[in-house]
């Protein structure tokens, strides 16, 4: 029962919190759309393009990546190729 009040506290708080980010920076959450948005086109693309290059590097369109690319904009898709790349070795 303590849990359940716990996460409800939190949730509570978190939502609080995004009311006021949105209510003094409306424009954040547009910036982060836009990148994420641009970042998973990018990723299906350059997926497309390194498959018809033969190469077996490939990052999956997920919740993951579309949050980094949305947080983290180019640097987020640079890292997560980087990872890929590391991983294939």
């Amino acid at each position: 029962m303590e849990k359940i009040i716990f996460a409800i506290i939190i949730a509570v708080c978190i939502v609080f919190i995004g009311i006021c980010i949105l209510r003094r920076k409306p424009d954040l959450i547009l910036n982060f759309v836009l990148r994420a948005c641009v970042g998973t086109a990018g990723i299906y693309f350059l997926d497309f393009i390194l498959g018809l290059g033969g190469y077996q590097v490939a990052v999956g369109v997920n919740a993951f990546t579309i949050l980094s690319n949305g947080l983290l904009g180019l640097p987020g898709f640079i890292l997560l190729y980087g990872l890929a790349f590391y991983y294939s070795l």
